[in-house]
């Protein structure tokens, strides 16, 4: 069984910041219809994940009032570097997480 949330960019953002290292940070990216995590290293993009945009709360901002759906069903090592600490801090605060 998949974990999803639905949650909004600004606290994607606040749980990604502290998670920034020397050997990873990490940027949002946001288009019209998806939101982009971009994670860096030391000298290069390591990898991407996107996320569909659910909804858009009017007139405000687009950090703030962007919801995205994160589905944790992805096989790579890669993935399991980002999805473990973001889904273990989504656990942590979120108050519906859909299984």
């Amino acid at each position: 069984m998949e974990h999803c949330y639905l949650v909004s960019t600004s606290i994607l953002r606040e749980i990604l910041d502290p998670l920034a290292t020397f050997e990873a940070c990490y940027r949002l990216v946001h288009g019209k219809d998806i939101v982009t995590v971009i994670r860096y290293g030391p000298k290069r993009m390591v990898q991407q994940v996107a996320f569909p945009v659910v909804y858009r709360i009017p007139d405000v901002p687009e950090d703030e009032g962007t919801l995205i759906l994160m589905v944790g069903a992805k096989p790579s090592p890669e993935w399991q570097n980002f999805w473990t600490p973001v889904a273990k801090q989504l656990g942590r605060t979120a108050m519906y997480p859909t299984a």
